[in-house]
C-alpha cells in the first residue's frame, strides 16, 4: 500500500510551481517589452540642466529611447543636429532637446535674449564722466540723475529718476562682463516702458549721470531733488531709505547751511544730530 504525501511533500511542490509560474510570467514580460522596444525611437535628451546661451557639447546630451506617441514634436533624434548649437532658452535634465529650442546654425545670440519679462531695452550716452570712469560692465545695476530746467521756476534741477536699474549691454552691444573695460559710448538698459518715456524725456530735457552700485545693494531711496538756490539758502533734505519690501527705514535729515554763517551741515539720524564740515 503505497504512503500518501505529507504536507511538508504538498508545501515543496506548490512552492515549485509557484517558482515556475512566476518565470513564466516574467520571461513572457520581458520578451513583450523588448519587442515593444523593438518599435521606440532614440531621442537626444539633456544629461543635466543646460543654461540658456550655453554652446551643446557631446558631454551634454545623450539619446534615450521613447515610444513613438510620448517624442515631442520636433525633437532631435542625431546628436549632430544640436552639438554646437546654443539654447534659447534653459533646459532641464532628461528633457527631450528640439531643434526650435536652439539658434538657427551661424546665427549669435541676440540681446533681445537678456530681456527681463515686462521690461524694454533702451540705450543712452555713455563717457568717462558719465558712465563711472568707464567701469559700468553688463549685469551691474545703477541709479540715474537728471539735471534739467524745472519748467515752472526755470531753477536747474537734480534728482534721481531711475534707480536700480540692470545694464545689458555697453558700447556696441557688448554683453560678456568678463571682457576689460567698461562703458566709453553707450550703456544698454533695461527698464519698463514708462520709464523709457521717463529716460527719453529727461534727456531731451537736460543732462544725465549714472551712479554704480554694490552688487547687493537694492535699497530704494526717495528724494525730492536739489537746485542751484539749495547751495546758498537755508534747506532741510529728508532722504528715506527703502527696501526691497517698500518698508520705511529711519529718516535722515541734512540741514544745510544758511547764506552769511559757518559753513557746517548738521545731519540728524532719528533723534541724534552730527555737525560736519560742508565742502
Amino acid at each position: 500500500m503505497a504512503k500518501k504525501p505529507g504536507a511538508g511533500g504538498i508545501i515543496l511542490a506548490a512552492v515549485a510551481l509557484g517558482l515556475v509560474a512566476a518565470y513564466m510570467i516574467w520571461n513572457i514580460e520581458r520578451n513583450r517589452e523588448a519587442q515593444n522596444k523593438e518599435h521606440w525611437t532614440p531621442v537626444v535628451v539633456a544629461r543635466d540642466d543646460i543654461p540658456a546661451r550655453t554652446k551643446i557639447t557631446t558631454e551634454m546630451v545623450t539619446l534615450m529611447p521613447y515610444p513613438k506617441d510620448l517624442i515631442t514634436p520636433g525633437s532631435a533624434k542625431d546628436r549632430k543636429e544640436v552639438e554646437g548649437r546654443i539654447t534659447l532658452a534653459r533646459l532641464k535634465a532628461k528633457e527631450q532637446i528640439r531643434t526650435s529650442d536652439l539658434l538657427a546654425e551661424g546665427q549669435t545670440p541676440s540681446i533681445s535674449m537678456e530681456i527681463p519679462a515686462g521690461m524694454r531695452a533702451i540705450a543712452i550716452g555713455a563717457d568717462e564722466v558719465k558712465a563711472v570712469g568707464s567701469t559700468v560692465k553688463p549685469g551691474d545695476r545703477i541709479d540715474i540723475l537728471a539735471t534739467y530746467s524745472e519748467p515752472n521756476t526755470h531753477q536747474e534741477t537734480t534728482q534721481m529718476i531711475l534707480q536700480n536699474v540692470l545694464v545689458l549691454a555697453v558700447n556696441q552691444g557688448e554683453t560678456d562682463a568678463q571682457k576689460p573695460g567698461g562703458a566709453k559710448s553707450s550703456m544698454t538698459l533695461a527698464v519698463k516702458p514708462e520709464e523709457a518715456e521717463l529716460l527719453m524725456a529727461a534727456d531731451r530735457a537736460g543732462a544725465l549721470r549714472v551712479m554704480l552700485r554694490a552688487p547687493k545693494e537694492t535699497t530704494v531711496i526717495s528724494t525730492a531733488g536739489v537746485t542751484t538756490r539749495d547751495f546758498g539758502d537755508h534747506k532741510t533734505f529728508e532722504i528715506t531709505a527703502k527696501g526691497p519690501d517698500e518698508q520705511k527705514a529711519t529718516p535722515v535729515i541734512i540741514n544745510s547751511p544758511s547764506r552769511g554763517h559757518s559753513s557746517e551741515i548738521t545731519i540728524y539720524r532719528g533723534s541724534a544730530g552730527q555737525v560736519v564740515p560742508a565742502e
